[in-house]
């Protein structure tokens, strides 16, 4: 057995040790939940894809307009407290030559999420990482989210929705610009 493997091996003994401790699981349950949870834990971290190939394929357009995509999908891991929060990107771009297509946005939100990260980070690098890519006038990110860590480790806080926006370009100075895609963001 090589040296990563013995490491997996310890740490779903450990973590079936502890399931074991605090619950009045058989053996079997917990030894089965530690291995799914490590595995699934392992799959949601690995991340296979640069973002450059999410965009390898861009088109030329002549679109003078923004373009607003919203409601895209994530659940991400807390990089504080090691659990899930999860809602939806509202994305705003204003092209200048290049866009890429509607599925690539899905897969850059995915891409990114895939980690262990904050809220505020993920708005950060959707935006970044769009304008270094796409090269557009400007970015704008709403980033709309519930964190498990907030119901599940403060006893009555209820689980809160927590807004975070980043903006490049012509969105960090044009503000009539900015209302405009909250106001097309759902």
């Amino acid at each position: 057995m090589d040296y990563s493997n013995q490491i997996k091996v310890d740490i779903e003994k450990a973590l079936a040790e502890f399931i074991k401790l605090k619950t009045n699981k058989s053996e079997d349950e917990v030894v089965n939940l530690s291995k799914k949870f490590l595995s699934q834990l392992d799959e949601k971290l690995s991340n296979k894809t640069s973002t450059k190939e999410i965009f390898k394929h861009l088109q030329e357009v002549e679109h003078d307009q923004p373009i607003y995509l919203n409601g895209i999908s994530f659940v991400s891991l807390c990089e504080h407290h090691l659990l899930p929060f999860f809602g939806t990107v509202d994305i705003a771009l204003y092209p200048q030559k290049k866009i890429a297509g509607i599925s690539r946005f899905d897969d850059l939100v995915r891409h990114l999420s895939d980690n262990l990260t904050l809220q505020e980070s993920l708005t950060k690098n959707i935006a970044t990482e769009i304008d270094e890519i796409l090269n557009p006038r400007g970015v704008f990110v709403r980033t709309n989210a519930n964190h498990s860590c907030s119901g599940l480790l403060n006893i009555g806080d209820s689980f809160t929705d927590v807004v975070t926006t980043f903006a490049t370009g012509i969105y960090e100075i044009d503000h009539t610009l900015r209302n405009e895609a909250l106001l097309n963001f759902k």
